[in-house]
């Protein structure tokens, strides 16, 4: 990479403080900056840290006096810290807009202008890429699926047949979505498959880790609202509905059928029982299981999931058991 102070302020505003024209070759935190890297001070507390930075500029959230060197200063210098970070990662991963020669692709797909297609991927009957789609080696899109406009699918992400992907989303390796949801009746002592003949609706601006399922219904849509962040491992069940800007990390595990409100946000390694509703704003700490639905706002934790100073009080009970179980043994023992 290489900017002005100029040019960084063209990409995340604020006022220059010093020379302009200085020149960055890298991104780098306080301490592990060396010449020719711009570093961020978020708060008052790094200012002493940044004073013996060898950083060439920095971002500020205030003027620093004694801080000799060129600066940035806007009001919050993290959210500016992601925004270089943003430019810095498109150019360096920028892919050409043209399609590889080994890839598949069905005379009756429509793919968009500027699309990158990568070696070995396989695009089916009827499927609609968008405008500067970027799709990595090894990808499965299934027939009639819709791709939005600068989605971002990275190598061996598998998309089933009629899914829809919304716009900039981005399906990081290994992921799978539109695979059969896990429906069975059982009849005398077997397993009858219940057929999954539902789609997957993703909306926009969604991004979504390696290694993740979201499995189809097997009627209507499994939908994941815009803005949903979905970490990495997670299955996401047939039939599940998850609203706007809700955030799932990783080995989230949601079963069949859940409703999850919008702003929600899911800790790692969670199951969500079938059929739950889960309210607009709730918070489910780490490691919970709940096995019944959740009022708009609930913040919750444990196993099974239950008000979270309901359950810090039985975890501060938990540890004091080997000394309450000691006094009863006295107590006993001398009775």
């Amino acid at each position: 990479m290489k900017y002005t102070l100029h040019q960084i302020q063209s990409i995340i505003g604020g006022k220059i403080l010093g020379e302009g024209g200085t020149v960055i070759t890298g991104i780098a935190g306080i301490e592990n900056a060396r010449e020719g890297d711009i570093s961020f001070v978020k708060n008052d507390t790094l200012i002493r840290q940044s004073q013996s930075s060898q950083a060439s500029a920095f971002v500020v959230h205030r003027e620093i006096p004694a801080l000799k060197k060129p600066c940035i200063i806007l009001q919050n210098p993290f959210f500016a810290f992601t925004l270089l970070l943003g430019d810095a990662a498109k150019k360096r991963f920028a892919r050409q807009a043209i399609i590889h020669p080994s890839a598949i692709i069905s005379s009756s797909a429509a793919i968009g202008k500027d699309a990158s297609i990568g070696a070995y991927v396989v695009i089916e009957d009827n499927a609609v890429i968008g405008n500067n789609v970027v799709i990595y080696p090894g990808t499965f899109i299934g027939k009639d699926c819709k791709i939005g406009d600068n989605a971002l699918i990275y190598a061996n992400v598998s998309i089933r047949e009629k899914c829809s992907i919304g716009r900039r989303v981005i399906i990081h390796c290994n992921s799978v979505i539109g695979d059969d949801g896990f429906g069975y009746l059982q009849m005398e002592k077997k397993h009858i498959k219940i057929p999954q003949i539902g789609t997957v609706e993703i909306g926009d601006d969604v991004e979504i880790g390696s290694m993740v399922t979201v499995c189809r219904a097997a009627i209507d849509k499994t939908i994941i609202g815009n803005g949903v962040k979905i970490d990495n491992h997670s299955h996401i069940a047939h039939n599940v509905e998850i609203g706007d800007n809700t955030m799932l990390v990783g080995y989230a595990k949601i079963a069949g059928s859940v409703k999850i409100g919008k702003n929600v946000m899911v800790a790692e390694d969670v199951g969500i029982t079938d059929h739950a509703i889960i309210g607009d704003n709730c918070v489910i700490g780490g490691g919970s299981k709940v096995y019944k639905s959740l009022k708009p706002g609930a913040v919750v934790w444990g196993a099974p999931a239950k008000a979270i100073h309901e359950e810090k009080r039985i975890q501060v009970l938990l540890r004091k058991l080997p000394e309450m179980y000691q006094a009863i043994k006295k107590v006993m023992h001398t009775s």
